[in-house]
């Protein structure tokens, strides 16, 4: 193991991987990614329009930009069996620690300055855009990866709470003051921030290994669990928690009878793992927003929501476990339930999407419900039936 070289083929190793997924998704859902993106202008600049004009965009925007920063993390592509291999030479690694920094800049502030490229119209409501602000962007881009990379150190929760809680403060205010050009508070703030900081990394510290490699599980997890979405990922570990109050209620709501085995097996997986939970939550949220905030034009984002939804549930065929196939119940009728559990998942979320434009009576809402119902049935029936088979995909232990 070279240690000069290290670095750049961990790197290397990692796009290799990463390439190999996102060649097939690209190839496959480009198609989906233009008309999201198109309907997303659209819908953005409604919420232009809509934003009322005694709210300062400002605060908007420092508040976006600092919930984009928060979930940030630190590569450094460092792997589990590096702990006993590279302990020893840890005072050797300093330029593989400061590159990891680098590129986790590099690659944040190129995330951070797309957004602002793509949503310039509502940045420059409230600034001209220029050099000078783009380079104090960077600074906060900077300060947000030192901030995080500090958290290594925090020895208790209340740290890390307490030192949360700056990091989003101080990062609110930065952004506050480059989009108010208010320039002697952000270098005053600035400065401060950056003082401490660099007093507190000086010190002589040894690198937390158990928190460089959580960091980079967490970071390929996000990677794969995104990728999952579009293709199947082998042995992808996934968090859940066991909600027992909904788990009651799904075992309420389902009959005990053997036509039920699987609905009641999905309904669970679906309750209790995170990633489907929180994005059915998040998709049906938004869709709220939308249909409260833009009535006349809901409609349109209420489908793409549904069939958003629809397209990344069908995944959740595959985390069901090999073991199932002992139960004496046709592949058929275990297809048969998937499709009648993601027609119930996407006509309640309809349902509540459509209760969100109760408060804007109109006569179309009639033909409107109509048409939900119709297309939830025909993109269920047709479109994601046509991408199932339980029986084939259940080989995850």
């Amino acid at each position: 193991m070279d240690i000069k070289t290290l670095w750049t083929s961990r790197v290397q190793e990692f796009y290799r991987k990463m390439y190999g997924y996102y060649s097939i998704i690209g190839a496959n859902v480009i198609y989906f990614f233009m008309i999201i993106s198109i309907v997303f202008i659209y819908y953005f600049n409604l919420f232009l329009q809509w934003i009322p004009p005694q709210i300062p965009v400002e605060v908007i925007l420092s508040l976006f930009i600092t919930l984009i920063l928060l979930p940030t993390k630190v590569r450094t592509f460092i792997k589990r069996p590096d702990i006993v291999f590279l302990l020893s030479l840890e005072w050797n690694l300093k330029s593989y620690f400061i590159r990891s920094l680098a590129y986790s800049f590099v690659i944040d502030a190129i995330k951070l300055l797309s957004i602002i490229i793509i949503l310039i119209s509502l940045f420059l409501q409230t600034t001209n855009i220029n050099l000078l602000i783009f380079i104090f962007i960077l600074g906060i881009v900077f300060y947000n990866i030192l901030m995080k990379w500090t958290e290594q150190w925090l020895e208790n929760q209340v740290q890390f709470v307490f030192h949360r809680l700056i990091r989003v403060l101080s990062t609110y205010l930065m952004c506050y003051f480059v989009f108010k050009s208010d320039w002697v508070f952000e270098l005053i703030l600035m400065s401060l921030c950056f003082s401490f900081l660099i007093y507190f990394i000086g010190k002589k510290r040894t690198v937390n290994w158990d928190w460089l490699i959580s960091e980079e599980e967490s970071a390929l997890l996000g990677n794969y669990k995104f990728i999952n979405y579009f293709i199947d990922v082998p042995n992808l570990k996934r968090s859940f928690r066991k909600r027992r109050f909904l788990t009651m209620i799904v075992k309420r709501c389902i009959s005990y009878s053997q036509s039920s085995t699987f609905i009641y097996l999905y309904s669970h997986l679906f309750v209790r793992y995170n990633d489907y939970f929180y994005l059915y939550l998040r998709l049906t949220v938004i869709g709220i927003f939308v249909n409260f905030a833009m009535p006349t034009s809901g409609w349109i984002f209420t489908f793409l929501i549904i069939f958003a939804t629809g397209f990344q549930i069908i995944p959740l065929q595959h985390e069901i476990k090999q073991w199932v196939l002992l139960y004496p119940i046709s592949k058929s009728q275990m297809k048969k339930s998937f499709l009648k559990f993601v027609l119930i998942l996407l006509y309640a979320q309809f349902i509540i999407l459509y209760i969100g434009r109760f408060n804007h009576t109109s006569t179309t809402n009639i033909y409107y419900l109509t048409i939900g119902i119709l297309f939830v049935y025909l993109f269920v029936n047709f479109f994601i039936s046509k991408r199932v088979n339980v029986s084939s995909s259940a080989i995850k232990e």
